[in-house]
């Protein structure tokens, strides 16, 4: 599986909700149709533990590999550059090979 994570800044003059309210309703409900999506997740940065850094939030999308993913992408490509320039001013995007260590929900170690 490979995931694509995508780091994200608000467009300039947007307020943080009403980046957080387009993100997670509109974009997520773009987002939740592409074909042969495996997983998504939306993180939301609350603050910088050290320096402040310009990334307003992280998307997070899996597929089985990095052409299902690109053929993904390129089927909805019009409608997300158009939704994209309503909400978002800059995007980083990374591919990772994720390495899970220590499960979500795993009862913390004693």
């Amino acid at each position: 599986m490979i995931k694509r994570i995508t780091l994200v800044r608000r467009r300039e003059g947007m307020s943080r909700e009403d980046f957080v309210r387009h993100w997670t309703t509109r974009h997520a409900e773009l987002a939740l149709r592409l074909p042969g999506l495996r997983g998504y997740r939306i993180d939301l940065v609350e603050r910088w533990v050290d320096d402040e850094q310009p990334w307003d939030g992280f998307g997070e999308v899996w597929f089985d590999s990095e052409e299902a993913m690109e053929a993904a992408f390129a089927s909805l490509a019009d409608e997300f550059a158009a939704d994209r320039a309503l909400f978002i001013g800059e995007s980083a995007r990374v591919i990772v090979d994720e390495r899970v260590l220590r499960p979500e929900g795993t009862p913390p170690q004693p």
